[in-house]
Protein backbone atom coordinates (compact mmCIF):
# COMPACT_ATOMS: atom_id res chain seq x y z
CA UNK A 1 0.00 0.00 0.00
CA UNK A 2 2.52 2.65 1.13
CA UNK A 3 5.76 1.61 -0.58
CA UNK A 4 7.92 4.69 -0.05
CA UNK A 5 9.74 4.74 3.26
CA UNK A 6 11.03 7.99 4.72
CA UNK A 7 14.24 8.61 6.59
CA UNK A 8 13.70 8.56 10.38
CA UNK A 9 14.92 12.16 10.79
CA UNK A 10 12.30 13.40 8.32
CA UNK A 11 9.60 11.47 10.16
CA UNK A 12 10.69 13.03 13.47
CA UNK A 13 10.58 16.56 11.98
CA UNK A 14 7.12 15.96 10.53
CA UNK A 15 5.95 14.56 13.87
CA UNK A 16 7.23 17.61 15.77
CA UNK A 17 5.52 19.92 13.27
CA UNK A 18 2.18 18.15 13.70
CA UNK A 19 2.60 18.15 17.48
CA UNK A 20 3.42 21.88 17.51
CA UNK A 21 0.44 22.78 15.31
CA UNK A 22 -1.85 20.68 17.52
CA UNK A 23 -0.56 22.28 20.73
CA UNK A 24 -0.96 25.79 19.33
CA UNK A 25 -4.48 24.97 18.12
CA UNK A 26 -5.56 23.79 21.59
CA UNK A 27 -3.73 26.41 23.69
CA UNK A 28 -4.33 29.58 21.62
CA UNK A 29 -6.73 29.01 18.69
CA UNK A 30 -7.20 32.72 17.81
CA UNK A 31 -3.48 33.27 17.34
CA UNK A 32 -3.30 30.04 15.34
CA UNK A 33 -6.03 31.16 12.92
CA UNK A 34 -4.58 34.66 12.58
CA UNK A 35 -1.17 33.14 11.74
CA UNK A 36 -2.81 30.91 9.13
CA UNK A 37 -4.67 33.85 7.58
CA UNK A 38 -1.54 36.04 7.51
CA UNK A 39 0.46 33.24 5.91
CA UNK A 40 -2.22 32.64 3.25
CA UNK A 41 -2.38 36.40 2.57
CA UNK A 42 1.38 36.72 2.13
CA UNK A 43 1.47 33.69 -0.20
CA UNK A 44 -1.42 35.14 -2.24
CA UNK A 45 0.35 38.50 -2.59
CA UNK A 46 3.60 36.81 -3.62
CA UNK A 47 1.79 34.72 -6.24
CA UNK A 48 0.02 37.81 -7.59
CA UNK A 49 3.30 39.72 -7.88
CA UNK A 50 4.96 36.73 -9.56
CA UNK A 51 2.17 36.31 -12.12
CA UNK A 52 1.83 40.00 -12.93
CA UNK A 53 5.42 41.21 -12.99
CA UNK A 54 8.13 38.59 -12.77
CA UNK A 55 6.87 35.71 -14.92
CA UNK A 56 5.93 37.90 -17.94
CA UNK A 57 9.47 39.30 -17.99
CA UNK A 58 11.00 35.85 -17.83
CA UNK A 59 8.64 34.37 -20.39
CA UNK A 60 8.49 37.36 -22.76
CA UNK A 61 10.16 35.47 -25.60
CA UNK A 62 7.89 32.48 -25.19
CA UNK A 63 4.78 34.64 -25.30
CA UNK A 64 5.82 36.07 -28.65
CA UNK A 65 6.67 32.55 -29.80
CA UNK A 66 3.18 31.29 -28.93
CA UNK A 67 1.63 34.22 -30.79
CA UNK A 68 3.74 33.48 -33.86
CA UNK A 69 2.86 29.80 -33.65
CA UNK A 70 -0.86 30.54 -33.48
CA UNK A 71 -0.54 32.81 -36.54
CA UNK A 72 1.28 30.04 -38.41
CA UNK A 73 -1.48 27.57 -37.57
CA UNK A 74 -4.12 30.01 -38.82
CA UNK A 75 -2.18 30.49 -42.07
CA UNK A 76 -1.93 26.73 -42.58
CA UNK A 77 -5.66 26.36 -42.03
CA UNK A 78 -6.43 29.01 -44.66
CA UNK A 79 -3.94 27.46 -47.09
CA UNK A 80 -5.42 23.98 -46.65
CA UNK A 81 -8.62 25.14 -48.35
CA UNK A 82 -8.87 24.55 -52.07
CA UNK A 83 -7.48 27.50 -54.00
CA UNK A 84 -9.53 29.03 -56.80
CA UNK A 85 -8.53 28.84 -60.45
CA UNK A 86 -7.36 32.46 -60.59
CA UNK A 87 -5.12 31.86 -57.58
CA UNK A 88 -3.49 28.91 -59.37
CA UNK A 89 -2.83 31.05 -62.44
CA UNK A 90 -1.16 33.74 -60.35
CA UNK A 91 1.10 31.15 -58.75
CA UNK A 92 2.13 29.78 -62.16
CA UNK A 93 2.91 33.29 -63.41
CA UNK A 94 5.08 33.95 -60.36
CA UNK A 95 6.98 30.71 -60.92
CA UNK A 96 7.64 31.56 -64.57
CA UNK A 97 8.87 35.06 -63.81
CA UNK A 98 11.62 33.85 -61.46
CA UNK A 99 14.92 33.70 -63.36
CA UNK A 100 18.15 32.27 -62.11
CA UNK A 101 21.55 33.75 -62.81
CA UNK A 102 23.47 32.01 -65.57
CA UNK A 103 26.90 32.49 -63.99
CA UNK A 104 27.74 30.64 -60.81
CA UNK A 105 29.26 32.64 -58.01
CA UNK A 106 32.79 31.82 -56.99
CA UNK A 107 33.76 31.72 -53.37
CA UNK A 108 36.25 34.27 -52.06
CA UNK A 109 38.22 31.64 -50.18
CA UNK A 110 41.44 30.57 -51.89
CA UNK A 111 42.53 27.12 -50.81
CA UNK A 112 46.15 26.09 -51.16
CA UNK A 113 47.86 22.74 -50.64
CA UNK A 114 50.75 22.67 -48.23
CA UNK A 115 53.27 20.10 -49.30
CA UNK A 116 55.34 18.24 -46.78
CA UNK A 117 56.61 14.86 -45.75
CA UNK A 118 53.42 12.98 -45.12
CA UNK A 119 54.88 9.51 -44.82
CA UNK A 120 57.44 10.33 -42.12
CA UNK A 121 56.40 8.98 -38.74
CA UNK A 122 56.89 11.02 -35.61
CA UNK A 123 59.10 9.56 -32.92
CA UNK A 124 57.05 9.24 -29.80
CA UNK A 125 58.19 8.27 -26.37
CA UNK A 126 56.61 5.12 -24.99
CA UNK A 127 55.23 5.35 -21.49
Amino acid sequence: MFRRSFHPIILVIIGFAIFGIGMQLFTNPTQFFTQILVTVGIVAILLLVMKKFIIPRLMGNQASFTQQRSQQIKQKQTQSRKPTASFKKKQKEKKKSISRPLVKRQSDVKLTVIEGKKNKKKSRALF
